[in-house]
């Protein structure tokens, strides 16, 4: 018999490390299941709407999975907690799946992978085994150059009516005199040094992602290998997708600003509209938000996304095909109004075909109106909704691109429970 006075310590230790977010919505849930733990009680799914989401009493569980998707995240914290810091507990607390119930075994210490072996970027002179490699510099000026040459060329003396002016997504943006910040993925990468102290490459890890994150693991002496370059990149497709979503506001583009995401600031995100244009890797801080009252789950990697309502498992094999093989790759829609009154417009791939996919999407006028339509937005309020793009394609060429996944968002449940970590 586990002492309950331990139990409660092991909730006190997981909530005071900061694994669960700066909102409190999880450490309630997860203090709520150790009271029905303690009382030897599970409580049903309508009780936890209830008791700690704050939801009526005549709350739809069926139609609404804002409990399944919170007791997922939960779930997947306390994993996080246990392989990170508290791979010492002498218990573990786990929630089994497809329950709402805290079991508590005794702790074996297991690293996840994606914790244990953090993948790398090798960027090196050698030809690609797989695919086309493309220096960072490159991608990040052609980026810069490619937005110079838009502006310009969007200034023209005679404006047609904009195509995309009656368009729900892009509407509130449009009638709108806010500027617009356009928020690009890019990834940190250092330099790895030899036994000399020469850097001999260039690397990344999933786990570093900038320079403070790398000085802040090198002063709890790990990763001592490797030397602050200040240098960042951003993939190929960022550049595709954003000369299609600029071509959207036409005379208006000189309302837009451009900024890595490695350079956002919390400041940022207020007065102004947001647009994220980059992989699901890449979205940083704006994850917790993109994913706060999602019917959709990150999986183990960035290459997976798991349909909580019905356990759909999205797996992008773009990357992994060798010569001419198919490929199929997915990129996610999530928009949403601020408290503010301005709009956020995320677009995310899981790798490069998918975000330029999604990008054509939504800034095409007739495969726009069929999303909209599809999604039945109600005309009176700023839409909130989210989509999933299949694209399917053949030695680096895309096919075939059809919508598998559309579901309205819950303005209240994104504001009020989840807050924005920014570094």
């Amino acid at each position: 018999m586990i002492p309950h006075d331990e139990i409660r310590q092991i909730c006190d230790r997981i909530i005071k490390s900061g694994e669960l977010g700066r909102s409190r919505t999880y450490a309630a849930i997860l203090e709520y299941l150790a009271d029905h733990a303690l009382a030897g009680t599970m409580p049903k799914e309508i009780s936890i709407a209830i008791d700690v989401l704050g939801r009526e009493a005549n709350f739809d569980v069926g139609k609404d999975s804002i409990v399944r998707v919170h007791i997922y995240h939960l779930r997947n914290k306390l994993n996080t907690y246990f392989a990170r810091q508290g791979h010492l507990e002498k218990y573990r607390i786990e929630i089994p799946k497809g329950q709402y119930m805290l079991a508590i075994i005794e702790n074996t210490p297991v690293v996840s992978e994606v914790l244990a072996a953090p993948q790398e970027l090798v960027v090196t002179g050698e030809p690609p085994v797989r695919r086309k490699n493309y220096t960072p510099w490159l991608a990040g000026f052609a980026i810069v150059m490619l937005l110079a040459n838009l502006l310009t060329r969007l200034e023209q003396p005679k404006e047609e009516v904009n195509p995309f002016a009656s368009s729900r997504l892009w509407q509130p943006l449009l009638d709108d005199t806010a500027p617009i910040l356009i928020l690009v993925g890019d990834y940190y990468i250092m330099g790895e040094k030899d036994g000399g102290g020469n850097v001999q490459r260039m690397v990344r890890e999933f786990d570093i992602n900038s320079s403070a994150e790398l000085i802040a693991s090198q002063t709890q002496g790990a990763n001592n290998k490797y030397m602050n370059l200040e240098l960042s990149y951003a993939t190929t497709s960022t550049a595709k997708a954003l000369a299609q979503v600029v071509k959207v506001f036409g005379s208006q583009s000189q309302r837009i600003k451009v900024k890595m995401m490695s350079e956002l600031n919390t400041h940022d995100l207020v007065g102004n509209h947001i647009i994220y244009l980059g992989l699901l890797s890449g979205l940083r801080s704006l994850n917790d938000l993109m994913f706060a009252a999602s019917g959709l789950a990150l999986g183990t990697t960035y290459d997976d996304l798991i349909n909580l309502d019905s356990d759909v498992v999205y797996n992008s094999s773009s990357g992994l095909s060798v010569g001419k093989a198919s490929y199929h790759d997915y990129g996610m829609l999530s928009t949403f109004p601020s408290p503010g009154g301005t709009q956020f417009v995320l677009l995310a791939g899981m790798r490069d075909e998918g975000l330029i996919n999604l990008a054509e999407e939504v800034t095409a006028p007739k495969k726009l109106a069929a999303l909209e339509q599809a999604v039945v937005l109600d005309g009176k309020q700023s839409p909130a909704f989210e989509a999933l793009y299949e694209v399917l394609g053949y030695d680096n060429t895309n096919f075939e691109a059809r919508l598998v996944y559309n579901s309205k968002l819950d303005t209240k449940v994104l504001w009020e429970t989840r807050l924005i970590d920014v570094p």
